[in-house]
């Protein structure tokens, strides 16, 4: 015996724009969790400049040289903290861009802070004058350095570090 099929006369589909409606709505929905996962849920986007560092001893403390900096912007003195450690502790300095512009070789004596039981004093120069950090401008921490001690800039916007810093055996 043959088996036929019948087809139903009163069987409802989904309407061709309904249809086509949730089609677009789907990939728009999988193009945003691609979007998402690609980008990263508003972290940090790669904008952090880098920056190398050379370090010597002058009287009375050590010489912290950015030999270069990479950024796709300028980097204001505003937008950086310098700081220092001894691996325990942490000195910090906020330069200003008001501080550093004018003339070339523009320095600034900022005030002490402790590490640990060191009080360090950082003067900042500006060889260009500009109020942005470049490559050739320096700072100086005069302290009587006993221990080892890295220093950095560190970059406000996200709070990470701009290279990998300057390291010493005082």
């Amino acid at each position: 015996m043959k088996k036929t099929w019948a087809i139903r006369k009163d069987a409802e589909a989904v309407s061709p724009v309904i249809a086509t409606i949730l089609m677009v709505a789907i990939t728009v929905v999988l193009a945003a969790v691609l979007y998402v996962m690609v980008l990263g849920f508003g972290g940090d986007t790669g904008n952090t400049p880098t920056a190398t560092y050379s370090d010597e001893g002058v009287t009375d403390g050590r010489k912290v040289t950015v030999l270069a900096i990479q950024a796709s912007d300028p980097v204001p003195w505003d937008d950086v903290t310098i700081q220092l450690t001894d691996g325990a502790a942490f000195a910090t300095w906020e330069p200003t861009k008001a501080d550093l512009e004018g003339d070339a070789g523009d320095s600034m004596n900022y005030s002490d802070d402790d590490l640990g039981g060191l009080t360090v004093w950082c003067t900042v120069v500006d060889l260009g004058g500009d109020g942005y950090v470049s490559a050739s401008d320096y700072f100086i921490f005069t302290a009587e350095f006993d221990g080892d001690y890295e220093a950095w800039l560190l970059y406000e916007d996200n709070s990470a570090k701009i290279g990998t810093g300057a390291s010493w055996t005082g």
